[in-house]
């Protein structure tokens, strides 16, 4: 008797009583663990093992700080504030595909050439959402530098964090580097 023809009398035999239960217990594990495998793989999830460079549409990996390690927000000054969020628009409107470079505001020259000198492949998943800030923390930053850190929300399941730096530029505050770079 050959493999094969074992096999084929196995699935055209009919199913005993005893052995429902036992089928039934597989074919649901089956789909949970299917089912977990597609939440945790699903397209446009941040990897938390991914590369982060925000310039090729990968988000950064870093976590949000307070001054000093400790575990309380600390809210950034108005003008800091106020700076971050026009870069954010823009910023994030860029990395999802939804307006270009120059629509990147309160930011040094030298990153806005950075970001225009390296345009983000957007998948169609991305292109689709749309992000907003949800919350602004200060963050640890080098010397003459301030220290923001902005979280995301793009309608999936997890919120993320960018690490943005800022410098004075005369009366003015203008991002200069992102991811803590």
């Amino acid at each position: 008797m050959s493999t094969g023809s074992w096999i084929r009398r196995q699935r055209d035999r009919p199913i005993v009583e005893h052995e429902r239960g036992a089928a039934l217990a597989v074919v649901a594990a089956v789909a949970i663990a299917a089912t977990l495998l597609l939440a945790f793989t699903a397209p446009g999830a941040p990897s938390p093992h991914a590369a982060a460079d925000p310039r090729n549409g990968a988000r950064p990996q870093q976590t949000p700080q307070a001054p000093s390690g400790s575990r309380v927000s600390v809210a950034p000054t108005g003008a800091a504030e106020r700076a971050a969020r026009v870069f954010l628009h823009g910023y994030l409107g860029y990395i999802y595909g939804h307006s270009r470079a120059t629509g990147v505001k309160e930011a040094t020259s030298a990153l806005t050439r950075s970001l225009a000198g390296s345009v983000p492949r957007v998948s169609p998943s991305m292109r689709a959402s749309h992000p907003r800030v949800v919350e602004l923390h200060t963050a640890k930053a080098p010397a003459g530098l301030i220290g923001v850190t902005a979280v995301i929300n793009d309608g999936g399941p997890v919120d993320y964090p960018i690490a943005l730096l800022l410098e004075r530029h005369g009366s003015r505050l203008l991002v200069s580097g992102l991811g803590g770079a």
